[in-house]
């Protein structure tokens, strides 16, 4: 297991570095699915200058080692004053954007699953594309009418091919239902803690803050054992001061 721990966060508002802070905690999760996720960025003694930019910006990103940890609209920010001196409060909001957006669509038959994604996120003004689209990509049948949030919307289309999806910072990722191959492995010198598994027989693995991202498909080794599986959760508890330090996966069973 890898026991080093580089402290670090950096923090831009739309696009500029925010340095003016003592401390910086990053708290949150994501699941499979487009209803947006909550974290929250609490930065202790921050310079007025930096909490105005965070609190006006339009997108707040999170990164360790030029990995994107975070990235969405500010939903809420505010102060409060502790025994650590002045505290802020950012509410970062990833898929906020598309779960907000309405759309009004008409889609004729003959058009694949994908198409439609992909005019459903056109329609909905919001610029996120579509990343990729494996496995089966059927053909509807007959005509299909849309209204309402883009994000309902979007997995409606999709669950009508049994696919699920979810909001990476780089766009929209779909699962097709006999699901991913492996992308990524981890070994014990990825973890920072023996894996376990929850009631419903998911793998959660403690790990640092790298590239683990929503609906990859991942090999996990350890002790001689070898589990395949789809991350579908990913918790975040990141303080670069004395307290946690760790990111939690579950990965959904292959089998």
């Amino acid at each position: 297991m890898n026991n080093q721990m580089n402290r670090t966060l950096t923090i831009l508002a739309d696009g500029e570095p925010v340095t003016g802070y003592a401390r910086a905690r990053l708290i949150g999760a994501e699941r499979m699915g487009l209803y947006p996720s909550l974290f929250m960025l609490h930065l202790w003694n921050v310079a007025e200058e930096d909490y105005l930019a965070l609190s006006r910006s339009r997108e707040v990103m999170v990164l360790h080692d030029d990995v994107v940890l975070v990235s969405g609209s500010v939903s809420d920010a505010f102060r409060s004053r502790g025994k650590s001196g002045t505290e802020a409060h950012v509410a970062i909001a990833p898929g906020l954007k598309l779960w907000e957006a309405a759309v009004t669509l008409d889609v004729e038959a003959g058009v694949t699953m994908s198409e439609t994604a992909r005019r459903l996120l056109e329609a909905s003004g919001t610029g996120i594309t579509l990343l990729s689209f494996p496995g089966e990509d059927p053909v509807t049948t007959r005509g299909q009418a849309f209204y309402g949030r883009a994000a309902e919307c979007i997995e409606e289309a999709l669950g009508k091919a049994g696919a699920r999806c979810c909001l990476v910072p780089s766009g929209l990722c779909v699962v097709p239902k006999e699901g991913l191959p492996v992308s990524m492995v981890l070994t014990e010198e990825d973890l920072t803690d023996v894996p376990s598994f929850n009631c419903g027989g998911d793998m959660v693995l403690r790990t640092g803050p790298a590239g683990w991202t929503l609906g990859k498909g991942v090999e996990v080794r350890y002790g001689g054992t070898v589990n395949r599986g789809l991350i579908t959760e990913r918790m975040i508890n990141l303080d670069t001061g004395d307290g946690s330090w760790r990111v939690e996966l579950i990965v959904q069973s292959a089998e």
